[in-house]
């Protein structure tokens, strides 16, 4: 009996360790953690200049590395992009040029679309600009209310007798705001807007004037390389809201360079707004990185990676510490 009453009891057991997975006294593993929700993609506008180039690489790459989003640029000019950012096909962009487009930026933000995310470049000025060596040479020269009595000195084969004036890049806000002055000034029979075809061939043409000390006129702003060259502004009428709106016959005011960002972002990505809301780039540092990539010819994609791995004071000050952590063994993997 007691045989009996043993051998049910041990089957007893064997089965309640079958039914539990192990043996009784061993307990059950926990279940498996679910796997964190995948991030959303975001998408950076890609503008055609170099400093926004830049800053979009850099941005783009902490974003993707430090913060683990999947990131996509998307290449477009001012205007392009910014209706992107308003429809919801861009999350991003890094340089937004007030007041150049200040009329897209109020409509943005009173619709709710757009928010201020944060502050891009530094140090922004923009204007007409002669070397100052044409300037010191013709002391008369000293406002845009001038060019009619020194067109002769600015003009080419081409310009029919009109001081050949470098524009504005094409796409960029700022072609527009100048074709504007120029007929708002009455400058129309004196001066001839040139098309420079990129901010590139722009600074070209000018280092081109200074090595040969010859007379250039322009459009010239900062951060850029052509801040680099000793430019004299022209004066120009002092600034006012109703003289801007009614035909900006009157000087660029006091600007600033914006980070602009979707809304949604407070939702699906808090961390990178709050990233974006602690960016830093100041103008020197830009006109640096722009040298460095002229000086190695390199890229400006290696120029991004160069001022990660150079400049970790300033960009490690703008993230928490894993996700630099997770920036630097990703730049440690590439070339």
């Amino acid at each position: 009996m007691k045989l009996r009453l043993a051998t049910a009891a041990l089957a007893a057991a064997l089965l309640l360790a079958a039914c539990s997975g192990g043996p009784a006294d061993q307990p059950a593993e926990p279940p498996a953690a679910a796997a964190p929700p995948a991030k959303s993609e975001i998408v950076f506008s890609d503008l055609n200049w170099i400093s926004a180039w830049q800053q979009v690489r850099i941005a783009a790459f902490i974003v993707e590395h430090g913060y683990q989003y999947p990131v996509r640029l998307q290449p477009g000019d001012t205007v392009l992009l910014w209706d992107a950012l308003i429809e919801g096909d861009v999350d991003v962009t890094m340089e937004v040029w007030l007041p150049n487009v200040q009329h897209l930026w109020d409509a943005g933000l009173a619709s709710g679309d757009v928010i201020d995310a944060g502050n891009s470049l530094d140090d922004t000025w923009q204007a007409f600009g002669i070397p100052r060596y044409v300037k010191e040479a013709n002391p008369g020269l000293v406002s845009v209310a001038d060019l009619p009595a020194y067109k002769h000195l600015f003009a080419t084969a081409g310009s029919h007798g009109k001081a050949r004036l470098l524009n504005c890049i094409p796409g960029w806000a700022c072609e527009q705001v100048n074709t504007e002055k120029i007929a708002s000034y009455g400058l129309g029979d004196h001066v001839q807007a040139v098309n420079p075809g990129s901010e590139a061939a722009l600074v070209a043409d000018a280092r081109s004037a200074f090595a040969g000390r010859e007379p250039w006129l322009g459009y010239v702003w900062a951060p850029s390389q052509l801040a680099t060259l000793d430019f004299y502004r022209l004066e120009e009428p002092p600034y006012s809201g109703e003289c801007w709106e009614s035909g900006k016959a009157c000087a660029y005011p006091e600007g600033s360079v914006e980070i602009a960002a979707r809304i949604e972002l407070r939702e699906r990505a808090p961390d990178v707004l709050e990233f974006l809301g602690n960016w830093s780039f100041p103008a020197q540092i830009q006109i640096n990185l722009q040298e460095w990539m002229e000086d190695n010819n390199e890229t400006v994609e290696a120029a991004a990676l160069h001022y990660l791995r150079t400049r970790r004071d300033l960009w490690t000050a703008m993230v928490p510490a894993d996700v630099a952590q997770r920036v630097d063994a990703a730049l440690a993997g590439r070339s």
